[in-house]
């Protein structure tokens, strides 16, 4: 009788001592939620209270690395800070974005996302990343059309002469890319399947590498981004057979669209934007991408970014992470179709 007077007491003690601290704890719930709410918009608005990095996950004088020198100064004009670019390049921008992935989320991490990081990398490679769990996105800057590059040695002057060239050649006309998996390869191997011809593919550390080469006449074709190719062509270095786009660009109209040589449907573009680690809190997150939104209309800044054949095409937050998410989808069936693989 005594033990079960004891063993009932001791249970109603335990269940009210729970009851109590279920009270108590949800009591202070939305006190420590508003407390939570307090901090975070206190942290907004002394943001930024030092320099901002913004990661290049490329070589320095690479398309990305250009883009990001464009922005920082008025990003940091704007947000009452610096903006300094740092260039952490390898492995097809995975080194520094990953880098970008494991900063603190506080707003002073800044990487530059691209085509490759964000849609290719992570179908293509295994990267520690997750691009839509990992970072925050702050906001698209653009899009830069591709072209396709040879030597002026090179006797070719069109897309039907090259198709021409290399059926008469087959794997003797080798086109370099700044590694297996990025646009350049993915676009040469496209071109190569649509066509039915045989090219050779050489992989080089970084997209830079592979324009030197074409420069200096080592090999013969390269697929890049306007962006890195407007000053060769118009200072006569390399000839340009065909753009990427589906319409003839207006800074150069005498190159025609490879949809319109004979490939139709062919079309690759490579888009650029600014994220932030995946906790970033929204305040900063927001703060960040109304800066840049208002980068991108400062006219000094969008006619340096036009003169480097970047379409300006500001997308908010869930807009830019909605393209990212479409683009997963449609690079794993490019990749599979193109037989890609990393080694």
């Amino acid at each position: 009788m005594h033990a079960f007077a004891s063993i009932t007491a001791a249970e109603t003690f335990t269940s009210t001592r729970c009851r109590v601290r279920g009270r108590s704890t949800l009591h202070w719930l939305p006190v420590a939620l508003t407390l939570s709410a307090l901090s975070g918009a206190t942290s907004a608005q002394n943001f930024p209270a030092k320099a901002i990095r913004l990661i290049s996950p490329f070589e320095p004088a690479g398309s990305n690395d250009g883009v990001a020198r464009l922005i920082a100064p008025k990003l940091g004009e704007l947000l009452g800070t610096s903006v300094l670019v740092e260039n952490r390049p390898g492995a097809g921008g995975v080194i520094g974005t990953e880098v970008g992935a494991k900063a603190l989320p506080d707003g002073y991490t800044l990487t530059v996302a691209t085509t490759s990081t964000f849609s290719i990398n992570p179908v293509l490679r295994k990267v520690s990343y997750d691009p839509l769990v990992d970072f925050a996105t702050v906001g698209l800057i653009g899009v830069s059309p591709y072209v396709m590059l040879t030597h002026p040695s090179v006797p070719v002057k069109n897309v039907q002469d090259l198709v021409t060239l290399a059926k008469k050649r087959p794997g003797l006309v080798e086109y370099g890319s700044g590694g297996i998996g990025t646009p350049g390869h993915l676009a040469g191997a496209a071109f190569a399947r649509q066509t039915g011809i045989e090219f050779t593919h050489i992989p080089y550390k970084s997209g830079a590498s592979s324009i030197a080469d074409l420069v200096g006449g080592r090999i013969t074709l390269v697929f890049t981004t306007m962006l890195v190719a407007d000053s060769l062509i118009e200072a006569g270095r390399l000839r340009a057979l065909g753009v990427t786009t589906r319409a003839r660009l207006p800074r150069f109209p005498n190159i025609p669209t490879i949809d319109e040589s004979g490939l139709r449907g062919y079309e690759f573009t490579l888009w650029l934007g600014v994220v932030a680690p995946g906790k970033t809190p929204d305040a900063i997150v927001q703060r960040l991408s109304d800066a840049l939104s208002r980068t991108l209309r400062d006219t000094p800044t969008h006619t340096a970014l036009a003169g480097q054949s970047v379409e300006v095409l500001f997308e908010p937050p869930k807009d830019f992470t909605e393209r990212i998410r479409r683009e997963l989808v449609t690079y794993a069936k490019v990749i599979k179709e193109s037989g890609a693989k990393v080694d």
